[in-house]
């Protein structure tokens, strides 16, 4: 179980976690930074590019999410990141070997493999290593501290890509090396904790697989919190690796103004994330500020939509990734809904969702601007028109936090909350 003070052990254990969730999320992103030399040398169409960078990424991804739960939670922390970082290593470097589209593919799909432990190890990190009360902040941190790995990718390594003749295989084979290197911290400093709690020793009873997936998957709340999770997120995924840049083009913005607004959209989430979390955990609300954060990725996606000009998308795009931090606090909801030999299969559930959601309503969004571009002369009103379906998702991502997510007030749902003893 878990511990009640914050202990320099845990905060190692935590950082490392965090760390390698970085990692992970500028593995996903970067690919797209170096588009044009990537698709020049492997030969590549602009769908198999999409595939590569994309598609197959978040389809192993999300596919991953529950077998990497169970083995996290049959295997312990400290296995689960080695081998995540030992398959990210193995996939940028027979990435930046590469010389055609199928074996950039397949070495996508081991990156996705390895990357599918980041964010269940560094949830399960928190919850084993930090004080209960201060889950929600700590889950905040660790997506503030995650979200590095996208800013880079949109701002600072565009920036050197573009001013100088670095080519992409050694930035991969760079990538490689940092994940041997994470591999090495994982040996020399991670540890498990899942079955301290003070004087005690709490043992589980061995449970079968499909039973534990029988008892994930027959419970509608997490279901509800992982959708509305899913919703309040999916723009902000969505805009910034496919059609955000060349949509705030065609609204008068330039292209180095556009890939600031996509890193400004990833500050406001780095720093929602933290400050949600801080608020939620001090006033011990989930729902009503997960609701805000609904409210608020609504409201940036309809000025996304309906307004012009490039002051009004930095405030529209800031406040969008705001609103997406709301997805820190459906993780935190979701530590609430399981017991703990559940946990790491149940944020893999959630994951699992967001990202498939991700993975096919975004092809299905393309197919449905191309689809209007051929009927409406307007590129801008295209774009418009399909981004309606943002707008419904949001909106459906509000609808259910309102009326159907319950609030926990910071407690488990399903387990004694061991609370410090009073002196």
């Amino acid at each position: 179980m878990k511990q009640n003070s914050f202990s320099l052990k845990g905060f190692v254990v935590w950082f490392i976690c965090a760390i390698f969730f970085m990692y992970e999320f500028l593995l996903r992103t970067v690919v797209g930074t170096f588009q044009q030399q990537i698709m020049h040398d492997l030969q590549l169409s602009n769908v198999q590019f999409s595939f590569i960078s994309t598609t197959i990424f978040l389809l192993v991804y999300g596919f991953m999410q529950i077998p990497a739960g169970i083995i996290v939670d049959n295997f312990g922390l400290k296995k689960a990141v080695f081998t995540g970082s030992i398959f990210c290593a193995i996939g940028a470097f027979c990435f930046a070997n590469s010389h055609g589209f199928y074996l950039g593919l397949l070495s996508r799909m081991i990156m996705g493999f390895g990357a599918a432990f980041g964010f269940i190890c560094v949830l399960m990190a928190v919850k084993d290593w930090m004080p209960y009360k201060y889950i929600a902040i700590f889950i905040g941190l660790s997506q503030f501290i995650g979200t590095i790995g996208p800013m880079g990718a949109a701002g600072p390594l565009e920036k050197i890509a573009h001013h100088s003749n670095i080519p992409w295989q050694d930035v991969f084979y760079g990538l490689g090396l940092t994940s041997i290197a994470i591999a090495i911290l994982v040996l020399l400093f991670v540890e498990n904790n899942r079955h301290s709690s003070g004087a005690f020793i709490l043992l589980y009873k061995p449970e079968k697989v499909l039973l534990t997936l029988k008892k994930l998957f027959f419970r509608l709340q997490p279901w509800l919190i992982a959708i509305a999770s899913t919703c309040v997120y999916f723009s902000i995924e969505y805009l910034t690796e496919n059609e955000g840049r060349y949509f705030l083009t065609l609204k008068g913005v330039n292209a180095l103004s556009a890939s600031n607004i996509l890193t400004l959209s990833w500050v406001g989430f780095a720093l929602g994330c933290p400050m949600i979390g801080f608020f939620s955990d001090y006033f011990e609300k989930r729902k009503s500020y997960f609701m805000l954060c609904n409210y608020i990725g609504l409201i940036a996606t309809c000025m996304i939509v309906f307004l012009q000009g490039s002051l009004w998308m930095h405030i529209a795009f800031f406040l969008l990734g705001v609103g997406a931090s709301g997805i820190n606090l459906g993780f935190a909801f979701i530590g609430e809904q399981f017991n703990a030999k559940y946990l790491a299969v149940g944020f893999g559930l959630t994951n699992a969702i967001v990202m498939s959601i991700s993975a096919i309503n975004a092809p299905l969004i393309g197919a449905l601007i191309e689809g209007l571009s051929s009927k409406i002369s307007s590129p801008l009103a295209s774009y418009s028109y399909a981004f309606f379906v943002l707008i419904a998702i949001s909106l459906i991502g509000t609808l259910i936090s309102l009326f159907f997510i319950k609030e926990t007030f910071c407690k488990s749902s399903v387990e004694f909350t061991i609370l410090p003893a009073k002196r």
